[in-house]
């Protein structure tokens, strides 16, 4: 077995943190994807959503560990976990190497396109990695089902959570589609329904301070391509609440066929922001969210 290799360099920069004060999971995301490019062009594969593409990537699955601060320097050390003629599994882990410190970890399912090679002419077994015991998934379930209710279901529960909204084509890669890299946040895109900002939300306290939501794990599930000119509209709803933890599952549809395009799970804990650390659900709230609660639709 090969060991986990360095694929790419960062710091982390001020227009990256969020309103909960440190760097937004987009971000996380987007230095992992960089990384599974990386080890791709290093065997000569262009990039996916470049022109010439032979491979996406449809199912994505992060563990976020640390938060990270302005200014953090980071590295991303991955590996191919397993080749087969219809593509590949990527580790990655996103480590803060001045604090010696596990910030993330990512699963990534790479497969090739109807024209691409085959992933056991262009890897060798004995370049692929051991998944460390650390990075195995948590609470979701990498290869799990990846459901959706119809549209009419959705609709017919108030899942609704944006308005309808046309893809627009300065959002996709150089193949028309949503890359993989924005697909994961897709879906909290565009307008809320009653206006107010779709930004990530700070909730008051009673009696004083403030709670946000941080994400725990995330997996995101592609079915089908998301691409220019589609209508479409995003929905959601808790699979299960716990004392500090929230589930939830969200799907993007193409409104026009009503069929799902994308789906996605999230696992989030209440974050006290003043304390920094995690604290329970507040009582009401979390009423609200158990009365939403669809176990059966995980």
């Amino acid at each position: 077995m090969g060991a986990l290799r360095l694929l790419h360099e960062s710091i982390v920069r001020g227009e990256e943190i969020d309103a909960l004060g440190h760097m937004n999971v987009r971000h996380y995301g987007e230095r992992a994807l960089a990384a599974t490019a990386r080890l791709l062009e290093n065997h000569g594969l262009p990039s996916a959503g470049s022109k010439g593409a032979i491979y996406s990537v449809p199912r994505l699955y992060t563990r976020y560990v640390r938060e990270q601060l302005e200014g953090a320097r980071l590295e991303v050390r991955g590996g191919v976990l397993e080749a087969t003629a219809g593509g590949l599994r990527c580790y990655h882990e996103l480590i803060n190497p001045d604090r010696d410190e596990l910030a993330a970890t990512f699963f990534h399912d790479v497969r090739w396109n109807a024209s691409g090679a085959s992933a056991d002419e262009t890897f060798r077994i004995d370049e692929c990695v051991q998944l460390p015991e650390r990075g195995r998934p948590r609470s979701i379930d990498f290869d799990g089902s990846a459901s959706a209710p119809s549209l009419d279901e959705a609709r017919a529960a108030g899942m609704a959570l944006r308005r309808p909204r046309i893809i627009d084509a300065e959002d996709c890669d150089a193949e028309g589609q949503i890359p993989a890299s924005l697909r994961p946040f897709f879906m909290w895109g565009g307008e809320t329904l009653d206006g107010s900002d779709p930004g990530p939300p700070v909730l008051p306290l009673p009696g004083g301070g403030r709670m946000g939501w941080a994400s725990l794990e995330m997996r995101s599930v592609r079915l089908a391509p998301l691409r220019a000119g589609l209508r479409i509209q995003s929905f959601s709803a808790p699979l299960e609440v716990g004392r500090k933890t929230s589930l939830r599952r969200y799907w993007v549809y193409d409104l026009d066929r009503g069929e799902a395009l994308l789906v996605n799970d999230v696992l989030d804990i209440a974050l006290d922001l003043e304390r920094r650390r995690a604290m329970e659900i507040p009582e009401a709230l979390r009423a609200n969210l158990e009365q939403q609660q669809r176990p059966d639709l995980r």
